[in-house]
């Protein structure tokens, strides 16, 4: 009987293969977390915007917005960030550009419903309501 001491070249062939797949398959994984992490901070800023937006709706005084008949607004942010105004303007956040638009659905004596937007290319667009109520 022949004592064998060594791996025969298919061995080596079938273990390097197995490793190699399972190499990838670990690269694979990491590169998915990466790109589920990185559209997670993407949504969570677009999402910090919408307090931002409410609070402008706020300040800008509410006859501004009830006798007009325009009903479809952009919102901009003063480049300080403590200013805000309705224009078509694009806002730059951590180079990522998002279009905030505000739009009347629907308005009373003392109220006025909006539908807010924050649309961008990583995000496509959220939307959100919000009751203005005069105070």
């Amino acid at each position: 009987m022949e004592n064998k001491k060594a791996f025969t070249l298919i061995e080596v062939l079938i273990a390097t293969s197995i490793l190699t797949i399972a190499v990838f398959w670990v690269y694979k994984l990491i590169w998915e977390n990466t790109k589920i992490i990185n559209n997670s901070d993407n949504y969570l800023q677009a999402n910090s915007l919408f307090p931002s937006i409410t609070e402008c709706i706020e300040n800008i005084w509410f006859d501004t917005f009830r006798w007009v008949t325009q009903n479809t607004y952009q919102f901009h942010f003063w480049p300080s960030e403590t200013w805000c105004f309705t224009g078509n303007d694009i806002v730059t956040l951590d180079n990522i550009e998002y279009t905030l638009n505000w739009y009347i659905t629907a308005s009373g004596s003392n109220y006025i419903d909006w539908n807010i937007q924050i649309i961008s290319d990583s995000i496509w667009k959220l939307t959100e309501t919000y009751k203005q109520v005069k105070k």
